[in-house]
């Protein structure tokens, strides 16, 4: 079931609109149109972020994604459903002509919100969206929090961990494989696996073994079984020969 807002909530947030529309329209900044984007656009949010914890998929602006794939649609909705939807305040309300920067700008028709808000812990957040009319429709372009940044930032720290690992592996098989192949140099017919090629029961050729004890008798025998071209690929500290295509 969508969550209601409470009318103290719904009363704060029509106060907090009508102060900043008043604001705009005292400081000769907006007219009657721009009066109503903000307006309309606001009420899209709300929705959106009280629907957010609904079971099916939220939608978003397309081209929202392509420009900013951090994030998915399902992430968004996801960590706007950590926020308690009654502590949002409104902190800035905003149209634009544009948003984003350098290849990320596009122009059109947008409106920006802020929010001072909760997490179900009772933790203080911020929490901002932007949406973008097309066709005398919203549709939610933009969206992050606290919350989210802090998920966007843990995964690229572990993509970033995990280049290093393998950047490390591959510098590991480097060096094991030209101590073999200068040993003996007509193993250089076997090159080392490319990373996306994984050791498994089915691309294995026999045993692991001490790359200082290699056979190059047994390691041929071994590539004449495969109809492609055999590999070579670490495995803790033993090197293996793959048939990537088996």
């Amino acid at each position: 079931m969508a969550w209601r807002p409470p009318s103290s909530l719904s009363a704060s947030n029509t106060l907090a609109r009508r102060l900043i529309l008043a604001v705009c329209l005292l400081a000769g900044g907006c007219g009657d149109k721009q009066q109503q984007t903000l307006a309309d656009g606001e009420r899209f949010v709300s929705t959106w972020l009280n629907n957010s914890d609904d079971k099916q998929s939220a939608n978003c602006h397309a081209y929202g994604l392509l420009m900013f794939p951090a994030a998915s649609c399902e992430d968004m909705q996801l960590h706007a459903a950590k926020v308690a939807p009654q502590s949002r305040k409104i902190e800035r309300l905003q149209a634009l002509e544009c948003f984003g920067d350098g290849p990320q700008r596009v122009c059109g028709e947008f409106v920006e919100i802020w929010y001072q808000s909760q997490d179900r812990l009772g933790r203080t957040i911020k929490e901002g969206a932007v949406v973008k009319r097309d066709d005398g429709t919203f549709r939610l372009y933009w969206y992050r929090s606290d919350l989210l940044f802090t998920t966007l930032a843990t995964r690229t720290e572990a993509a970033e961990q995990a280049t290093d690992e393998a950047d490390r592996e591959h510098d590991r098989l480097t060096a094991v494989y030209n101590e073999m192949v200068n040993k003996h140099s007509e193993l250089y017919a076997y090159p080392p696996c490319l990373a996306d090629v994984k050791a498994s029961s089915t691309t294995m050729l026999g045993t692991a073994f001490n790359h200082t004890t290699a056979d190059p008798g047994e390691i041929s025998r071994r590539a004449n079984d495969c109809a492609t071209q055999m590999c070579f690929i670490l495995i803790g500290q033993k090197i293996a020969t793959l048939c990537p295509q088996r």
